[in-house]
């Protein structure tokens, strides 16, 4: 026995050493490609400053102005995707499909390593890509558009196989001889109607998942980032083809409602993820509604912090002021509403007073290093709203501790900025507190205990994300549990997110359905149920007594009475 001991070691080792060699021999590689940013991209770009910054082209209702919102430079025009190009779009990219539901998991997995190179190897012209055209600062797009998506690369280079794997089920006792099973199909194409707070996130992202489906996928980029796009769709239609697939197999479309009409209407588009807000979802579901095309909605949050007087503030604080600065705020799953409990509410305001005073905003691609932590609003023309929701909320009692309207930039004064604000002593009659604001606007209210927290929380109609602070990791969870919520984090903001193998996703008006983890990348596939016999000699008989036309309906009544008795009986 003793002597048989290291041979058994070593055959096992040499098995394990033997696989992974093969499995690392059949693993087709990244394959490296460039691809140059756009000029304007590069920092101290100069361009012309629009007089009044927009993207409508007067007299020219065809054209979309882009201009970088942080400065108001023009970034030249782009020509609205036409109902007649979008057609034929649709049918190149379902003509490419046919060929692509046929090819294995492994060669998908190449295109995504292959783009998850790139990606990981341009961060810095993917960040100042997303940085000129949303406004946003290069720390936040290195979170926000560039950690995101490689995360949902990686995620589904090493998961996705195993979750569209045929999925066996258990027949049950009627059925022993049958095999049972789930196959993921590829749906054909899909589309993804997204907004604007992510430009590269959030067009690449679908594209990603829709991929390792076996889809062909259309993007319909918001109006608002139509420079940026044809630089990320070149992105992973190179990375097609450079492994010998075609590039047709994505479409990145950029244009007006019209244009999102014209996709959601569509009878070739097999499913829709919409990202948005609640009142062009539901426009979404009544036009997708035409065809039955399945829809994914995600319609944005009022999320809230609630910090209890145990938290720990020096981890705490700092989280908030990242999930409330971060992009300006412009973030789906953005802290809008912080409770804090009483005994710990005198002594946050003033911390986050402190803070709140000390961001600076400006143009991170134009302004000095170390000059700016928090960048410019895509939506200039949100502002009034903005103002009106704070006028409002003072009006009734809040305290408007800083800023709390728009910036007029001494360096950029075409820019798009809206003074980082605290408002205080915020209740639940005020209007900011059941309207997303999408600003960098942090609002505080006060709570006495777990079921007043719990109230305030689910005062606002938004159901998206959510966060719990305390040390008390019982009490964290279990409020966490209560909230009413698609997603919560405890002592953290966001990370759910980050771990995509969890489900992305609302209830109540921030919408339904799931993307990332593995309900998101089912949801793009076709569930089919699947039997065949277990053994090719034993097939489902119809005995005699039961079988067309039936001689006695009585005794053959009887005959399924006693199959069920038999079959399903627990006794």
């Amino acid at each position: 026995m003793d002597q048989a001991l290291p041979v058994v070691i070593a055959v096992v080792v040499g098995g394990v050493v033997l696989y992974a060699v093969l499995r690392r021999a059949s693993t087709l590689r990244a394959i490296p490609f460039e691809l140059k940013p756009p000029a304007e991209s590069q920092p101290g770009w100069q361009g012309e400053e629009l007089a009044q910054p927009g993207i409508h082209v007067a007299g020219h209702p065809e054209l979309i102005q882009c201009f970088d919102p942080a400065t108001g430079r023009a970034l030249g025009q782009v020509r609205a995707t036409t109902a007649a190009e979008l057609e034929a779009r649709m049918q190149r990219a379902r003509q490419a499909q046919t060929r692509w539901a046929q090819t294995s998991f492994e060669q998908r997995r190449q295109v995504l390593r292959t783009l998850h190179a790139f990606v990981l190897a341009h961060q810095r012209e993917i960040c100042q890509v997303a940085s000129r055209d949303s406004g946003k600062t290069l720390v936040d797009a290195t979170l926000g558009e560039v950690l995101t998506t490689a995360a949902r690369l990686q995620w589904t280079i090493q998961n996705g196989e195993a979750v569209l794997r045929d999925d066996a089920r258990a027949p049950g006792f009627m059925m022993a001889y049958k095999r049972a099973k789930v196959v993921y199909q590829p749906r054909g194409l899909v589309a993804a109607l997204v907004s604007w707070n992510y430009p590269f996130h959030n067009a690449v992202g679908p594209a990603v998942s829709a991929l390792f489906a076996g889809n062909a996928v259309v993007v319909k980029a918001s109006e608002h980032v139509a420079w940026s796009m044809p630089y990320w769709e070149q992105m992973v239609r190179r990375a097609l083809n450079v492994c010998g697939h075609d590039p047709e197999l994505v479409q990145f479309v950029a244009g007006f409602a019209d244009l999102g009409r014209a996709v959601t209407t569509s009878p070739l588009v097999d499913h829709i993820t919409f990202i948005g807000s609640p009142e062009v979802g539901r426009l979404v579901m009544r036009a997708a509604s035409e065809h039955l095309t399945p829809v994914t909605l995600e319609l944005g949050g009022k999320d809230c912090a609630l910090v209890f007087a145990d938290a720990d503030m020096r981890q705490c604080v700092p989280v908030l002021m990242r999930a409330v600065v971060q992009n300006a705020s412009q973030n789906c799953i953005g802290i809008e509403r912080i409770l804090v409990q009483q005994p710990a509410y005198d002594a946050f305001v003033a911390e986050m007073t402190r803070r709140m005073r000390a961001v600076r905003v400006g143009a991170i691609l134009d302004d000095a290093p170390g000059s700016v932590d928090c960048g410019a609003m895509v939506l200039g023309a949100d502002f009034d709203r903005l103002e009106a929701l704070v006028a409002d909320a003072v009006a009734k009692g809040a305290r408007c501790l800083v800023g709390g309207s728009r910036y007029a930039h001494p360096r950029h004064p075409r820019g798009q900025y809206f003074s980082p604000t605290l408002l205080v002593d915020v209740t639940p009659d005020m209007d900011i507190t059941r309207s997303e604001t999408f600003g960098p606007i942090m609002v505080v209210m006060k709570f006495a205990d777990e079921a007043d927290a719990l109230a305030l929380a689910h005062a606002s109609p938004y159901a998206l994300g959510s966060s719990v602070f305390s040390a008390d990791r019982a009490r964290a969870r279990r409020v966490a549990l209560a909230l009413r919520a698609g997603m919560t984090n405890v002592n953290d903001f966001g990370v759910n997110y980050i771990c995509q193998a969890l489900p992305f996703g609302g209830v109540g008006i921030s919408g339904f359905g799931r993307f990332a983890g593995p309900e998101g990348l089912r949801a793009l596939c076709v569930e089919k149920a699947f039997t065949e016999d277990r053994f090719p000699f034993v097939k489902t008989p119809i005995p005699p007594i039961v079988d067309y036309p039936i001689q006695d309906s009585e005794k053959g009544y009887a005959f399924t009475q006693q199959i069920v008795a038999f079959a399903y009986s627990d006794s």
